[in-house]
């Protein structure tokens, strides 16, 4: 995965009903994925990282896909605080 996606894909939509503690398990899920990836672009920076890293080219795609988890938890915590 490379952090794109096409314009089909992007513009596909769905709707998903959870309990809103399993919203909350979603989001801290994901908030550990963008982490990962963040910690990933500091190793390909600076050769370091304190943790496990991800398989992608270079720190550019991790930030790019860091940036994308971070705008999905906004896009579903703008959602259930509307509940």
């Amino acid at each position: 995965m490379d952090g794109t996606t096409n314009s089909h894909e992007s513009t596909r939509m769905k709707t998903v009903e959870l309990d809103l503690a399993d919203w909350w398990q979603i989001i801290d899920g994901l908030t550990c994925r963008a982490e990962q990836y963040e910690l990933t672009a500091q190793y390909h920076e600076t050769g370091f990282a304190d943790g496990d890293i991800l398989d992608v080219r270079d720190a550019r795609e991790a930030k790019n896909m860091a940036v994308h988890y971070w705008e999905v938890i906004g896009k579903i915590g703008e959602q259930i605080r509307d509940v």
